[in-house]
């Protein structure tokens, strides 16, 4: 009987649950048609930078919410130019240039993906793309502008016979975009002049087999970058790979030139080489935000003066497999925020691993003079030596921030600092000017700045500023003047 009546019990349970369930489903939810109902936007402008003719933009994200007292359904989101537009939408994951009858429920939200890609209008400055979307509900109207600046650009597309150059001079009359790498064919000179802005896309390379001549001046240098142009990709790593210079490549010169985002930055040399290395005179130059390596070089030729190598997530500055090499103040400096940093931000090595054997070449001459070598790890310069081959490299009047390396030997370090701190500006902005207590300031030989044996001299800094007036220079590319 107990029995009985407790199976009774759970049955009538369960039939009232049902009935609840039933009843609560065929509730319907409360839709409101009141004219003053109000939807909530995330912005009341979604604004795009600057996007390349014929290149997709980044997508934008516009939010919508509702914050009334029960459901609202919105008649029609469109594109005010409708199929016309140079706009695509994706709503509620359909992509079309309009959606109708979304409901929108109390308390819920929804995310509309915008893109933009600009019809070409063959035009040398930025021009305005505009359109908006249109949200029709309960009697209203809500208009969301949409803004970008297209901008023209030549196009150099890798698979096409004029991605292989000859001798060409590319101005700034309007950008450069690589799509799909580029090549300088051997004995062929590009001269790029300027404030020319070159924008390479993902994956792309500049293979360098003859001359590159980078001719930027302090006012309007050579910017070479990704081609994502809006602001959040100012600073990223990764968005194109490399430019290389390649045997039989000789007498490349850059001076004020501005790259940045990429795997590598500079390459100088391979492996497989000839007996004539590449080689490269660079000044006045910043190179950094790199996956891997700012400036790598496997058994290259390289004379650097007032640069800054900085922030790549492996290497500032790699010399591999032997070479010559000449860094003349120069700034390295590594504050790596996108992952775990291992390595030290300089290396330099007469030999080279790979997967299948050691690579081992003489290092002739690496020499560091009035440079700073700094960042966040206890040892920022590693050695790498194979006794069988030349090993020559020395150190004049730095700072090169080490915990282990001993450097009592003057003949290899003279006045080298390995506890100074050259106290950056503003490492988290990319900063790399000394402020007011930098430990690097007048600890720079005049000698090295006067007997300076290339051009552009380096008596000037790499913002012009004069470095001999009181005959005691500070060290890097910088030269403090408040």
């Amino acid at each position: 009987m107990i029995f009985y009546k407790k199976k009774s019990f759970f049955v009538l349970v369960f039939i009232l649950t049902i009935f609840i369930v039933s009843t609560e489903s065929c509730k319907k939810e409360k839709i409101i048609n009141s004219s003053s109902a109000k939807l909530l936007f995330s912005t009341d402008t979604v604004f795009f930078d600057t996007v390349f003719t014929n290149i997709a933009s980044v997508t934008k994200i516009l939010k919508v919410y509702n914050h009334n007292n029960g459901t609202i359904v919105i008649d029609n989101i469109r594109l005010a130019k409708a199929q016309s537009s140079d706009y695509r939408l994706n709503i509620n994951g359909i992509n079309s240039y309009q959606a109708k009858d979304i409901e929108l429920a109390e308390g819920d939200s929804m995310y509309i993906f915008i893109e933009v890609t600009v019809d070409p209008m063959n035009t040398l400055t930025p021009f305005v793309v505009e359109d908006s979307i249109l949200f029709n509900f309960n009697g209203n109207q809500v208009d969301i502008d949409l803004r970008s600046w297209g901008q023209d650009a030549h196009y150099i597309d890798g698979r096409t016979d004029e991605a292989i150059i000859g001798n060409e001079t590319w101005t700034n009359d309007k950008p450069y975009l690589i799509y799909n790498s580029m090549l300088v064919d051997s004995g062929k000179t590009l001269t790029i002049e300027a404030g020319t802005k070159i924008y390479l896309h993902k994956n792309s390379n500049i293979y360098i087999l003859g001359t590159l001549i980078i001719n930027g001046t302090k006012d309007d240098p050579v910017i070479i970058k990704g081609d994502r142009l809006d602001h959040n990709y100012d600073d990223l790593p990764g968005q194109w790979g490399r430019i290389v210079f390649i045997s039989p490549s000789k007498n490349n010169f850059i001076n004020h030139a501005e790259i940045k985002g990429g795997i590598i930055g500079v390459q100088v040399g391979g492996i497989i080489e000839s007996t004539e290395k590449p080689d490269l005179h660079i000044s006045n130059s910043i190179i950094q935000h790199m996956n891997y390596a700012s400036l790598f070089s496997i058994g290259g030729k390289i004379t650097a003066a007032n640069c800054v190598i900085a922030d790549a997530g492996f290497y500032n500055i790699a010399l591999l497999m032997g070479g010559s090499y000449e860094f003349y103040h120069c700034t390295s400096a590594n504050y790596w925020a996108y992952s775990a940093r291992k390595e030290p931000s300089v290396i330099i090595s007469n030999n080279i691993s790979t997967e299948d054997a050691m690579y081992i070449s003489p290092l002739e001459k690496c020499y560091f003079g009035n440079c700073i070598i700094y960042g966040t790890k206890d040892d920022e310069l590693g050695l790498s030596n194979d006794p069988g081959v030349d090993f020559n490299y020395s150190f004049e009047n730095c700072i090169v921030k080490s915990s282990s390396l001993d450097f009592s030997d003057e003949n290899i370090y003279k006045n080298v600092w390995k506890d100074l701190n050259p106290r950056f500006v503003s490492p988290q902005d990319f900063d790399w000017q000394l402020d007011t207590l930098s430990q690097a300031e007048d600890k720079g030989d005049i000698n090295i700045v006067n007997n300076y044996p290339y051009l552009p001299d380096i008596r000037t800094d790499i913002l012009e500023n004069d470095r001999t007036i009181n005959n005691l220079p500070d060290l890097g590319a910088y030269e403090r003047t408040y």
